[in-house]
């Protein structure tokens, strides 16, 4: 496998993958991911941009969901997180056996569903079940572990059963922590990361933050209005760029 290291051309591309990813996540409160996994590839292999993306995940992960734990909804989050844990096996065998075109086009769909979720505000409340919490989770999971994306069915069920969006979002924040650090061990165990991986998010990191200082600059200055057409709107040209990728991929 080529060295990270080697390819000076997809470093730049990648920091700036992660750094308009912060951006969003800055502004938007969510969707770094999303963001960041489909904008890597177009310049990296997906094998390589989710684990990273993964490691960048727990960084800030373990920090929000320290911060957001208390105002979370302990009941969904517990049996969101025990889908994910039966759900990112499935997915981190996937990513580690796909031809890459295919995982660009799933990595497409994934935030074109995304897209919806986050276009479209919370209905009337469903009633919290185990069973739907975990169906969630078991998605989750597949996504989290193919493509470090476990955002789109999780967004779903909390838009569903949480008419609260403070809540809403501090149990996202503390989800995704978790959904980081059960993503991480099958990673490893297949193979996904090494040295110049480690290295890679290790640069991220600052790339990151300052991406999210900026974009959380942006959103207190832009007011509360804007948020959901923009991170739709930079979700949906991620989206479609991935899936010409893909396309590409599969015609060459």
């Amino acid at each position: 496998m080529t060295s990270l290291l080697s390819e000076s051309g997809a470093w730049a591309g990648v920091l700036g993958a992660v750094f308009l990813a912060g951006l969003l996540r800055g502004f938007t409160g969510f969707g770094f991911a999303l963001a960041a996994v489909p904008l890597a590839s177009l310049v990296l292999p997906p094998s390589r941009a989710v684990p990273m993306v993964i490691l960048l995940q727990l960084c800030l992960g373990l920090r929000d969901g320290i911060a957001e734990r208390r105002r979370a909804d302990r009941f969904s989050v517990g049996w969101v997180a025990a889908g994910c844990v039966l759900g990112t096996p499935l997915g981190v065998a996937a990513l580690a056996a796909l031809p890459q075109p295919v995982v660009r086009l799933v990595l497409g769909v994934i935030v074109g569903v995304a897209v919806l979720a986050t276009w479209h505000g919370p209905g009337r409340p469903l009633e919290r079940r185990r069973g739907l919490a975990m169906l969630a989770g078991l998605a989750s999971g597949v996504c989290n572990g193919l493509a470090a994306m476990g955002g789109p069915p999780v967004i779903l069920y909390f838009l569903a059963v949480e008419p609260v969006q403070a809540v809403m979002r501090s149990s996202l924040l503390v989800y995704f922590a978790l959904a980081a650090v059960i993503a991480l061990p099958g990673t490893l165990a297949a193979g996904l990361i090494d040295a110049p991986l480690l290295a890679a998010a290790a640069a991220g990191v600052p790339v990151v933050l300052a991406g999210s200082w900026i974009g959380g600059w942006g959103f207190r200055h832009a007011g509360h209005r804007c948020y959901r057409m923009v991170a739709a709107g930079v979700l949906l040209v991620t989206a479609l760029a991935t899936i010409i990728r893909g396309i590409a991929g599969l015609s060459g």
